[in-house]
């Protein structure tokens, strides 16, 4: 699977935007009069079909999401409003069942303005006044071109008996192949516009599908060369911080993979309040795995790792929860819920500022780490049928 170290935060925002449109009652009304100075965008949208419906306006920020603006669509004509114009990623819900406009805008955007219609706005919309919004819409295009044919790769790869290594080597042969038409458009627009928003959204496209064993160590010169003009044009961005974060933990997992050393030690409080250690666990093969209640992709592989459990916990494997969330009757609940039966669940509910996932440098999740009897670190970001057959691998 192709490892998108780089986190996409575009879609941790569709997916917090799509199950916030239930809770958000505080719906405005957009007929009030604004200020005639306002700190941020006004965004202009004339959608056809949109009257009636609801839209927010979310925003990433500070490594979280916070919407920003929302409204009772009277017309099909309605505005948005940021609050500040500094650059920062958006994404704009029309609807409930509707694909997310995406917007990049920073202080050279000048009135921008979203056109389309419903349904299908986030395949159909169009956005002027804003350079990096557009290069993000028609790299979203881009990549749409490829989506079909990735996903039955993969639905090929996950019916694959695990012990089929030559089959299963062909579909990531395949899926590599796509991964670097998209490496290539990629490169295309970094190497043009080092310091544009969009090229950091780019930069995940550098990694192979079958993950960082064909990663090129050469394209670290991108991560930085945009992580530079980033902090130059942008100085007060916090995003610039995140692509060097993210070079580190590249560099580290590139170390680890050809020099496995000793995973360092979680210490952390278990669903009772008791104090429980990853290390207590040497003598069994351990996927160290960092989810959270609210993630939706970690909650859809949580099915697969615990058929895996059971079939491989007399072999030796476990497995080592480590949770993002901040409120423990909702981990507790999705716990249940997910039937995760292994004992060993841990949180210090602290959410992002977890300090299991500072010390394995982890900014986005699903995030795994496979260790051997010795506590070594054998292999991340395992799932599906990768983790299965690796496990077969190790334990037969």
């Amino acid at each position: 699977m192709k490892n998108k170290l780089i986190p996409f935060f575009i879609l941790a925002l569709v997916f917090m935007a799509c199950a916030g449109n239930s809770n958000n009652e505080n719906e405005t009304s957009n007929e009030t009069d604004l200020p005639i100075e306002l700190p941020g965008h006004t965004i202009t949208a004339n959608i056809e079909g949109a009257a009636g419906e609801l839209a927010m306006l979310i925003v990433y920020e500070g490594e979280k999401e916070r919407v920003i603006d929302s409204i009772k669509i009277a017309s099909d004509q309605f505005t948005m409003q940021t609050d500040t114009k500094e650059l920062r990623q958006y994404v704009m819900i029309v609807g409930s069942q509707e694909m997310p406009i995406v917007l990049v805008l920073d202080e050279d955007s000048d009135n921008p303005t979203i056109t389309g219609s419903l349904p299908g706005i986030g395949e159909n919309y169009n956005v002027t006044g804003s350079d990096e919004s557009h290069y993000v819409q028609e790299y979203l295009a881009f990549l749409k071109d490829f989506y079909a044919f990735e996903q039955d790769i993969y639905t090929q790869i996950k019916t694959t008996p695990p012990d089929d290594t030559v089959k299963i080597k062909k579909f990531y042969d395949r899926l590599d192949s796509v991964s670097f038409i998209q490496r290539d458009y990629a490169i295309e627009h970094i190497e043009g516009n080092p310091g544009s928003p969009a090229s950091w959204l780019m930069l995940r496209e550098l990694f192979p599908a079958s993950g960082l064993l064909k990663f090129d160590t050469l394209d670290i010169a991108y991560f930085n060369q945009v992580a530079n003009e980033m902090s130059e044009k942008y100085p007060y961005s916090e995003y610039p911080a995140l692509i060097r974060r993210d070079i580190a933990s590249v560099e580290a997992q590139l170390e680890q993979m050809y020099n496995p050393q000793l995973a360092p030690d979680i210490v952390m409080t278990d669903m009772n309040g008791n104090a429980a250690k990853l290390s207590d666990l040497r003598g069994q093969v351990v996927l160290l795995d960092f989810w959270a209640s609210w993630c939706q992709p970690c909650r859809q592989e949580n099915p697969n790792v615990v058929r895996l459990y059971n079939e491989y916990k007399d072999k030796g494997f476990t497995v080592f929860s480590v949770s993002l969330d901040d409120n423990k009757e909702d981990w507790l609940a999705a716990i249940k819920a997910d039937n995760l039966i292994w004992p060993n669940h841990v949180s210090d509910l602290r959410g992002w500022q977890s300090a299991g996932a500072a010390l394995y440098q982890v900014s986005s999740i699903p995030a795994t780490f496979l260790l051997d009897a010795e506590g070594k670190i054998i292999d991340s970001n395992l799932r599906g049928a990768e983790l299965e057959r690796k496990l077969q691998e190790i334990l037969g």
